[in-house]
């Protein structure tokens, strides 16, 4: 559970990150950078993907863009490993939890 609440503190800021006026303006193209979404608090790596990229990761609250060896096997799996950054799937057990601080969510029901 740490875990999972590690990860969904930085995918608050990314989401922050993602509404800068730069951000909305950059070239679909563009690699932009984000923070890692990795379990450890003291990681402040940095993952660098399209607004595409990050924007499908997001469609899901339990996957989540990490650096690449950033992953925590007891709580969650690798499920895709583009150049540069994995994306991890938390294990259902997070699931409630991780839909419950989705930034994105939070916005519709608002």
């Amino acid at each position: 559970m740490r875990i999972a609440k590690n990860q969904a503190f930085f995918r608050v800021i990314n989401e922050r990150i993602t509404r800068w006026e730069e951000r909305q303006a950059a070239p679909a193209s563009e690699r932009l950078m984000f923070y890692c979404e990795c379990g450890d608090p003291r990681c402040f790596a940095r993952v660098y993907l399209t607004a595409a990229e990050y924007k499908a990761i997001r469609t899901d609250p339990t996957r989540f863009a990490v650096a690449e060896g950033h992953v925590f096997p007891e709580a969650e799996d690798v499920v895709a490993e583009p150049d540069g950054y994995d994306v991890v799937e938390k294990h259902d057990d997070l699931r409630c939890l991780l839909e419950r601080t989705d930034p994105r969510r939070q916005r519709v029901r608002q």
